[in-house]
């Protein structure tokens, strides 16, 4: 018997992600103009709530990771319209020193756009301030930064940006969240960058990136549960000669129906392939090795922590732990055509994140 390669089937987004107050699923090779999932019919089904309340369940992140030759790092933004949270580690490769910084704020306004066409968000803080801004029509992406530092950190400015972001491959996908009547979406895109990195600690010590560098873009939308756990495995580098990046999602916010419903997905170059669930154990704690395997032999992944960051926020209704690893991956990953895609000390990052808002 010819064993059959896992598939999920891959087609044009819709022109909105909510029709008729019904969430539109599936998995899209193009992206929508809006990330927008706002007036789904009674998402909670419990109360016939007007859309206005029910809205107010969305939570939205924004998620860049880098590698260069030098540095691999995360800038993370999570907007729970009351309360907002950034998170930006950064790591040498070759020394393992980090650099983490944190940031809790009142929202005032909505900090992550809908649009994915043309946007701009900030974390509006003077000492923590994070900046986005995307435009596909100028084929532009842009990302800076300043993080103040203190008795224990350096100051750390930087910025990266690309004149070619929308000829980048995207990968966008609408999920029950985890019932029907709710959803999960989220675009996920590889982005070559270029930029600098800047560490100020009594004098200023510049940090040049090398041209071409890569990054993931990741731009998530939800209705949450009031409890929520999540494991999220990225990695980005190379392998010969080609560029890979993936993203593996291993969320309670799934539903049971994982093999039809999930966005993970591996990116080669400018191949997209659709990757099946997984389970992911430590079975000798969350700072020794991590297991991660599937069942249809296109993911067999050793993650070993190098070096990690945690925290505890806990402000009247939000309540969040956020474990992030630095580390590299060992094992085998497989594209939809079969082709095998071997991994050696290769870096990535795994996030555990636990959530009561």
């Amino acid at each position: 018997m010819l064993w059959k390669m896992y598939e999920r089937k891959l087609t044009d987004s819709p022109d909105i992600l909510i029709k008729n107050g019904k969430p539109q699923f599936g998995s899209f090779i193009t992206p929508p103009k809006s990330l927008d999932i706002k007036g789904v019919k009674e998402p909670f089904g419990v109360l016939p709530l007007p859309t206005f309340i029910t809205n107010l369940r969305i939570r939205s992140n924004i998620s860049f990771i880098f590698s260069t030759d030098e540095y691999y790092g995360t800038i993370d933004l999570l907007d729970s319209k009351i309360y907002g949270f950034s998170e930006v580690n950064i790591w040498e490769k070759e020394t393992l020193k980090r650099y983490t910084y944190k940031n809790v704020m009142f929202l005032i306004r909505r900090l992550i756009p809908k649009s994915l066409e043309k946007g701009r968000c900030s974390t509006f803080s003077k000492r923590r301030r994070i900046y986005f801004s995307w435009d596909k029509e100028k084929n532009r992406f842009y990302i800076a930064f300043y993080l103040k530092g203190d008795n224990v950190r350096p100051t750390l400015s930087g910025s990266f940006s690309t004149s070619s972001w929308s000829e980048n491959p995207s990968f966008t996908s609408v999920l029950p969240a985890p019932v029907m009547r709710r959803c999960y979406a989220s675009y996920q895109q590889p982005i070559f960058i270029e930029g600098g990195l800047c560490v100020t600690r009594g004098k200023m010590l510049p940090f040049y990136l090398s041209k071409q560098s890569q990054s993931l873009f990741v731009l998530t939308r939800a209705y949450y549960n009031s409890r929520t756990v999540n494991n999220l495995i990225s990695g980005i580098g190379r392998v010969g000669e080609d560029t890979v990046t993936f993203r593996i999602a291993d969320m309670s916010i799934l539903p049971p129906d994982k093999n039809t419903y999930n966005d993970n997905v591996l990116f080669v170059n400018n191949e997209i392939t659709p990757l099946p669930p997984v389970t992911v154990t430590h079975p000798y704690g969350m700072s020794k090795k991590w297991i991660i395997q599937d069942t249809e032999n296109m993911i067999d992944l050793v993650f070993t922590p190098k070096s990690s960051s945690k925290r505890l926020v806990s402000l009247v209704l939000l309540h969040a732990q956020y474990f992030t690893v630095y580390g590299t991956f060992e094992g085998v990953l497989v594209t939809k055509n079969g082709k095998s895609i071997p991994l050696k000390d290769f870096p990535g990052i795994i996030k555990n994140q636990r959530l009561r808002l």
